[in-house]
């Protein structure tokens, strides 16, 4: 698999659809992704270095097939060819990572914004209610409530809940504690 299909597959897992839909998106500005028309333009140029690239290999192995038939003796045609498509392949595998590295980064700016999503949410999750209710059972035998005496005394009844969950529990009743 060529390094220009295998991005261009990667692209299209990273973004869960085909690249034909990202470029429609891309070409509206639709996506509210800041990254994909950077990411389809340099696709764009990978895909373009690589006919370049294919195109150049013809040339060079035709150019060997004659100088192997002995048509023509070796000559400076097979030389350039073949520093044409070193060129080439390296110009590729360096706009490859170039795409990468956008991807990379769209990874990176996407971690920032769910852990602000999440921290940010206020309302209960699913199934918290039924936390609540065991949680404040263990917070009534409590003599003091902080997170560790909260998350042991659910573990003693066989629930484990995370720490976001955790947190969120713990403020509910240092609320009902302190209504102030």
């Amino acid at each position: 698999m060529s390094t220009a299909i295998y991005t261009r597959h990667l692209v299209e897992h990273r973004y869960g659809r085909p690249l034909e839909d990202l470029q429609r998106d891309g070409a509206h500005g639709d996506s509210g992704d800041p990254v994909l028309p950077i990411v389809l333009r340099r696709l764009g140029d990978l895909a373009e270095t690589n006919a370049h690239a294919r195109a150049a290999r013809r040339n060079l192995d035709a150019a060997w097939q004659r100088c192997r038939s002995g048509k023509h003796a070796f000559d400076d045609l097979v030389l350039r060819y073949a520093a044409e498509v070193v060129d080439l392949e390296r110009r590729e595998q360096s706009e490859a990572e170039a795409v990468w590295d956008l991807l990379d980064v769209r990874l990176l700016l996407d971690q920032p914004a769910a852990r602000w999503l999440s921290a940010r949410r206020t309302g209960p999750a699913p199934g918290d209610e039924d936390l609540m209710v065991v949680a404040r059972q263990v917070a009534a035998r409590l003599p003091r409530l902080n997170r560790e005496a909260l998350r042991q005394g659910l573990r003693a009844r066989g629930i484990h809940a995370s720490n976001r969950r955790l947190g969120t529990v713990l403020q509910r009743l240092r609320a009902e504690r302190d209504p102030h």
